[in-house]
């Protein structure tokens, strides 16, 4: 493709002038300064073309799944297939990733190949495409621009950046049986655990008969009484408490901390589950081990902060799906104290609710996040608070134990 720039049209409208001017006196000055530019313009256009033609590329992305603030280094192999050395190519992928600039210039010599690292990094989630490149000549005299483009988009997804938090506590239902550590049951259960001798008075249904057959004698069935509680996470994609900028925003650190969170509470081998209400409902239910992790991970990656439903509809709509088994843990920035008292509700049901706060107000927000700390140290709910800039490792590894005084801290600050 081939773009005239603005100088061109100058050097079109200079020329316009002069034929005109040429005309009306006849000067000789003139028509050889007519010659002159309209040979400017073809050897502008000759050069551009020269430059571009017997020029092909191919890309390898490799990994296309990457965290927020990695990078992905592209590989560019560029061919001349021409006689004619290549100068000044301007080499770029088209990619939509938010804030990318990069690109390098390359020179070919005759029928040679070079290759290129392209670095595109990601400072926000979501799902993008790269891997179709555009290669660009302008020439000396800034006439023309040809472009061409090589390569195939690929999708590529960026996940939520995911931290370590060994200093975060968990909070399990306080039930027999439930806890991150399985203990045996003398009851059949759903969840069997290993096999042992038989013993008088065993019941057929606790026969093993494969392990029987090999070992050669009757092998009863052990029973344990599983983890029986569940972890659901609540990100709120409100778009009206969403503030900051790319990697500093406060949907960008929900997501982060919600991946986490997922990633703390599978390795205890606890199931967890996600709701999420952005331009749609995204929900996963509670489930464990790594593929559950990662499916979770990449609907944090895709969801977007633009709904409009609130917290506390949230909190309606979703409410059957919660018992006395259920630890709920919601990450929110929004000041409104409708959502406190709808988590008061559930905890008289027997719902453990754990809340991670994230400080609008430090991310440019017009209203205090922390507002609700009293409501919440009313009914006694965990608070975990993170402002722009926190590690979020050591924001979560510090539970507020005094939320009254949490708010004076906040406040003077």
């Amino acid at each position: 493709m081939i773009r005239p720039t603005r100088r061109f049209y100058l050097i079109v409208g200079l020329l316009l002038v002069t034929a005109v001017t040429a005309t009306a006196t006849g000067f000789h000055l003139f028509s050889s300064l007519i010659l002159i530019l309209l040979v400017t313009i073809g050897v502008s256009f000759l050069w551009n073309w020269l430059m571009i033609v017997g020029i092909t590329a191919r890309t390898n992305l490799g990994n296309t799944h990457i965290e927020s603030g990695s990078s992905i280094n592209e590989t560019v192999l560029v061919k001349n297939r021409s006689i004619i050395p290549k100068y000044g190519l301007e080499i770029r992928d088209l990619t939509d990733i938010p804030g990318y600039k990069g690109g390098v210039v390359a020179t070919l010599r005759t029928r040679s190949s070079s290759e290129f690292t392209l670095k595109l990094t990601s400072k926000m989630r979501g799902q993008y495409k790269a891997g179709l490149i555009e290669i660009a000549n302008i020439d000396p005299f800034g006439l023309f621009r040809f472009e061409i483009t090589c390569g195939v988009n690929q999708e590529i997804l960026v996940l939520p950046r995911i931290h370590n938090l060994p200093e975060f506590y968990i909070t399990n239902a306080d039930l027999s049986g439930d806890s991150s550590i399985r203990k045996r049951s003398s009851t059949v259960t759903p969840h069997a655990s290993s096999v042992r001798d038989y013993a008088s008075g065993d019941s057929l249904s606790r026969v093993h008969w494969g392990t029987s057959a090999r070992m050669g004698k009757l092998m009863s069935k052990e029973f344990d009484l599983g983890s029986s509680s569940e972890v659901w996470i609540i990100s709120d994609l409100d778009k009206s408490i969403n503030f900051g900028y790319m990697e500093e925003s406060t949907d960008e650190y929900a997501a982060s901390i919600a991946a986490s969170l997922s990633k703390k509470y599978i390795d205890s081998n606890l199931p967890v589950g996600l709701i999420a209400y952005g331009e749609k409902r995204y929900f996963q239910a509670a489930d464990t081990g790594a593929g559950h992790l990662n499916r979770l991970v990449e609907y944090l990656a895709m969801s977007r902060c633009e709904g409009d439903t609130s917290l506390e509809s949230v909190l309606s709509n979703e409410e059957p799906l919660w018992t006395h088994l259920t630890t709920l843990v919601v990450i929110t920035s929004s000041p409104r104290t409708q959502w406190s008292r709808s988590l008061r509700a559930l905890a008289r049901r027997g719902v453990r609710p754990i809340v991670v706060l994230i400080e609008a107000n430090s991310f440019g927000a017009p209203f205090n996040t922390i507002d609700v700390l009293s409501d919440l140290n009313a009914i006694g709910v965990p608070v975990y608070i993170v402002r722009k800039g926190d590690n979020i490792q050591d924001a979560l590894g510090i539970r507020s134990s005094n939320v009254h005084e949490m708010a004076n801290k906040y406040n003077k600050e």
